[in-house]
């Protein structure tokens, strides 16, 4: 069996992306029938010496169950500020014609889905804090975020007067290349990288690590996706996962699963991704492993499995890189980006750099073309 037979190209990316159509101001609607949209918000201040899930306003979020996911990114464009975004996708599961995996216990028409995304969106975005001015994206700003995601920011694509064929549109003439482990666009290279003690987006090293990035010309985004389960469906999924845990010592597998699940339950992931020319990979990746050492954090520059992850950071590619276990978060909130640590989360010192890193970092005697990482 070969790709050939399906007709498909492994260099023609809109064979693989599910993108479809604008079918309401503030929804697309993909080829599988599963519809997305997205907020903007800007960083704000944490709740300051209380936890997030105690927060007397907490951002609304209704009561997901399978079928729905999230994805949480902030892209780094070379020549603009840190933009923040979160995305709603729904994919639909039908039965006698009827969507039954909505948010009401009734089931659904499959061409109200659209208002009822909207719906929900505006809901979200209402409860942010009022300092992040969030908005719920339409037409234009969605194309903006869909090719930046893609491209990050290499292209730049005017939304067609009939916004259908997205998939197509917004990659025509974009010489991008999945034939291997490492997608490339053109001569550069998209590096991903995962740190799996970082959670959310609010970790100083992960603050550290996309602005030295930004710094140096080198775009880039942290993309966290989480694959909703609702309760009954996290705890059987968990269940699944851990059954053949600790046969004879049953507490002990209690105490290791007892905070698993929270309110937020999901298959999550989290990854930085770059975009680094070919003749600097290596050198990006040794600042890498010179900068994570030295602070003693574990990290993963991905091999193997950075094809599939790089899918599954993409808005609406729910079907690449589902790994499990379940996670659970208390409060969306815990995920967000905000403009500072809170304080009641201990930040751990930074150690001093050695001074290699130090010279990365301090020189500024690169060249405008040459990718070099600060």
């Amino acid at each position: 069996m070969s790709w050939k037979e399906y007709h498909l190209d492994n260099k023609t990316i809109a064979d693989w992306l599910p993108w479809g159509a604008l079918t309401h101001e503030n929804v697309m609607r993909n080829k599988d029938d599963s519809v997305l949209g997205v907020i903007r918000y800007k960083r704000f201040d944490p709740p300051q010496h209380v936890q997030f899930f105690e927060w007397k306003n907490p951002i609304f979020l209704p009561t997901f169950r399978r079928g729905w996911s999230i994805w949480i990114e902030e892209q780094y464009a070379v020549d603009g500020d840190v933009e923040c975004f979160l995305t709603l996708c729904w994919n639909p599961f039908l039965k006698d014609d009827e969507v039954v995996n909505g948010l009401e216990d009734t089931p659904q028409l499959l061409y109200d889905m659209e208002y009822d995304l909207a719906v929900t969106l505006r809901r979200m975005a209402w409860s942010f804090p009022k300092e992040a001015e969030a908005t719920v994206l339409s037409y234009q700003e969605i194309v903006d975020y869909l090719t930046f995601s893609l491209t990050l920011g290499r292209t730049h694509v005017a939304m067609p007067d009939v916004p259908v064929d997205l998939d197509v549109f917004l990659t025509a003439g974009i010489d991008l290349d999945f034939a291997s482990n490492h997608v490339r666009l053109g001569d550069e290279k998209l590096l991903v990288l995962t740190l799996p003690s970082v959670v959310g987006s609010q970790e100083s090293v992960l603050r550290q690590l996309t602005e030295d990035l930004h710094g140096a010309g080198i775009p880039c985004r942290h993309v966290q996706r989480l694959l909703l389960f609702d309760k009954a469906e996290a705890e059987k999924e968990l269940r699944n996962y851990t059954g053949k845990w600790c046969p004879s010592r049953k507490y002990i597998k209690d105490i290791l699963t007892g905070h698993m699940l929270q309110r937020l339950n999901g298959y999550y992931n989290n990854q930085t991704i770059a975009l680094v020319s070919q003749e600097d990979y290596a050198r990006t990746e040794a600042y890498l492993e010179k900068l994570l050492g030295t602070l003693g954090i574990p990290y993963i520059v991905e091999d193997y499995n950075a094809k599939d992850l790089w899918w599954g950071s993409l808005p609406g590619l729910f079907r690449a890189a589902v790994v499990p276990p379940i996670c659970g978060f208390r409060t969306i909130e815990e995920l967000l980006a905000t403009k500072s640590i809170a304080q009641h989360t201990p930040e751990a010192p930074t150690p001093p750099l050695p001074p290699e890193l130090e010279e990365l970092i301090v020189s500024q005697d690169w060249e405008e073309s040459e990718y070099v990482p600060t």
